[in-house]
């Protein structure tokens, strides 16, 4: 570190600062400096140790750059819990509408003015009279090549509608609605199992409602602390009775290079702390990784936790097949139910 150019750490920096246009955040060279020499255990470096061997000033540069990747990540988690405790305290309840039924308000298409390009623009003007009638079953029975459209009655608006991997397309398409394979299998999977007589046992006179998450400010529901990180899915139980809500946010994603540090890892109990701050009887918050890696593939979080740790941690494995994994993220909600 004393051959580490100092100035230039500083000033990659405050160019991240002012890309992020965090102007209330002040920098200082020499609390810098202080803060990265001084022995704090800030961070734990996962890297083969021929990496860090010193043959040449280039591997000191490369020791540095890797430090300011470090600093990068480390001063948006610094800035994002500050703002997150300040805006803390204005925390609210919004009760969703019909005004809010859907985050989407439309797709828009672009086709190609090819032979095939015409084919699905016939496809897609079929299922959007199906939509507009109201008519589910010939909705979920609408296909077409190489594009996934779910057509999921308990989610607050249909069809779910992307491209899929295995082909391509003579259109374009915004928005995506899905943005992996995991959140497909994920919404496919509750479906067929909201379908099993197992749901009824489970949800025991509770509705259940789903919703794709935006991934934006200005639609969606983030977490500040958790590196800004918005859940893929808000999942709500409502209790048919009493009115009570029971609402989990889900996020299915591969997680092989994550660790235990990660905050997306840490949500599950920021979101408790959230649910006491916000005191209503009536409304029981929850959140949930689903792990489209599986358990013996993880490179960090297999390291520190087992299977079942992680389990209670919120973290479920969709490769242990669908009614495991929903079980027991259900057998979770329902032990919050008990609680109350």
């Amino acid at each position: 570190m004393a051959m580490f150019d100092w100035d230039t750490v500083f000033l990659a920096l405050q160019k991240y600062k002012l890309l992020k246009a965090w102007s209330n955040l002040r920098l200082d060279r020499k609390r810098l400096v202080d803060f990265c020499t001084g022995g704090n255990a800030w961070y734990t470096l996962f890297i083969p140790q021929a990496e860090l061997a010193i043959n040449g000033f280039a591997d000191v540069t490369k020791q540095q750059d890797i430090l300011v990747q470090l600093l990068v990540e480390y001063t948006d988690r610094f800035y994002q819990a500050l703002k997150a405790g300040y805006e803390g305290q204005f925390y609210d309840i919004a009760y969703i509408t019909d005004d809010h039924g859907s985050m989407l308000k439309l797709y828009q298409f672009e086709i190609d003015g090819t032979d095939v390009g015409r084919e699905y623009e016939v496809k897609l003007k079929v299922l959007r009279d199906l939509v507009a009638a109201g008519k589910i079953g010939g909705a979920s029975r609408w296909n077409a090549p190489h594009m996934v459209a779910i057509s999921f009655d308990r989610h607050l608006y249909y069809p779910l509608m992307a491209p899929d991997v295995t082909g391509s397309l003579p259109l374009k398409m915004r928005p995506i609605a899905f943005d992996s394979p995991s959140e497909v299998q994920f919404v496919r999977d509750l479906e067929a199992f909201y379908n099993s007589p197992a749901a009824k046992e489970t949800l025991a006179g509770r509705s259940l409602y789903l919703l794709r998450n935006a991934d934006t400010q200005a639609k969606g529901l983030g977490f500040a602390r958790a590196g800004n990180f918005y859940p893929d899915f808000l999942l709500w139980l409502v209790d048919d009775a009493s009115g009570k809500q029971w609402l989990s946010f889900i996020d299915p994603k591969g997680i092989r290079n994550l660790d235990l540090s990660d905050p997306k890892l840490g949500l599950f109990s920021e979101i408790k702390q959230r649910e006491l701050e916000l005191g209503d009887a009536d409304l029981t918050l929850n959140a949930f990784i689903l792990s489209f890696t599986p358990y013996r593939d993880l490179l960090n979080v297999g390291i520190s936790a087992s299977e079942a740790e992680l389990e209670d941690r919120h973290v479920l494995f969709m490769d242990n097949g669908r009614d495991y994994y929903l079980g027991k993220l259900f057998d979770r909600i329902n032990a919050s139910v008990s609680s109350l």
